[in-house]
């Protein structure tokens, strides 16, 4: 856990269809770390989380749109290279890694055919997504693959979850750098409500105290948003807050190729 993480709360909002869809892969790929680790105990989980990742996957095309962001990251860093104030040796290390990013999506279509069309994977996938379906009595292919030496279902996990691995790299990485272009500021709502009109943004993120009894609502599009502070319901106390409230406002732009 990062010592942001551990000093305050941090919420994301996304203003653009396409970041809502990394922030929800960038979770599912956290996800399947996680059911990596505990797959020898847990394999339903394992193959339910990649199965709900390839999903999302499919549902969009990610290697275009990402494809295209990364490349704004990179032209607008090149703009920077000539800026006496910036650190170069960051600089052409995230160049560097953005060409690497961009290099390895040109092999994700290939690797996730390989995981499409493995017939085992089909064969449970089609029937795990099927509400309720959570014993092996209703998946024997499952039982008797089981049932193999763990070190060889271990390379099979490790192969499958591989296969994903370019993809949520360059996702991290979009991601990573768009949260590092918007700089927090100290923002009052007053009555617990704030709204604003601004350039186009990616990304809206909103650090708070980790004991403010509240936590945001966001509502908007790329120009023009909302919050409304909110505190857990309770059977006693009203929802929304009624008192000012301080926090800390990031706004990451969405680049484009003019953006400088």
């Amino acid at each position: 856990m990062s010592s942001e993480q551990q000093s305050s709360s941090v919420y994301e909002y996304p203003l653009q269809e396409r970041f809502r869809t990394y922030l929800r892969l960038e979770h599912s790929f956290v996800e399947l770390n996680n059911a990596l680790a505990l797959a020898e105990h847990a394999p339903l989980a394992f193959f339910n989380t990649l199965f709900a990742t390839q999903e999302l996957i499919e549902r969009n095309d990610i290697k275009t749109e990402l494809a295209k962001d990364l490349e704004l990251q990179r032209a607008t860093m090149e703009r920077w290279q000539n800026h006496p104030q910036i650190d170069q040796n960051a600089l052409q290390g995230a160049l560097q890694s953005i060409t690497m990013a961009s290099d390895n999506l040109q092999y994700i279509g290939r690797a996730l055919r390989q995981l499409k069309d493995d017939r085992f994977l089909a064969s449970i996938r089609s029937r795990l997504i099927q509400p309720g379906i959570t014993g092996l009595f209703e998946l024997p292919q499952l039982q008797r693959w089981l049932s193999q030496p763990l070190a060889l279902q271990q390379q099979h996990w490790d192969y499958w979850h591989e296969a994903v691995q370019p993809l949520a790299a360059a996702i991290q990485l979009q991601l990573e750098l768009t949260r590092q272009q918007g700089e927090f500021d100290t923002v009052v709502a007053r009555n617990g409500f704030w709204q604003e009109s601004c350039d186009p943004l990616a990304l809206l993120r909103i650090r708070m105290p980790p004991d403010s009894p509240y936590y945001p609502i966001v509502s908007g599009h790329r120009q023009r948003f909302t919050l409304r502070f909110m505190a857990i319901p309770t059977s006693t106390d009203a929802d929304a807050a009624n008192e000012d409230i301080t926090f800390e406002l990031a706004r990451s732009p969405l680049l484009s190729t003019t953006t400088s």
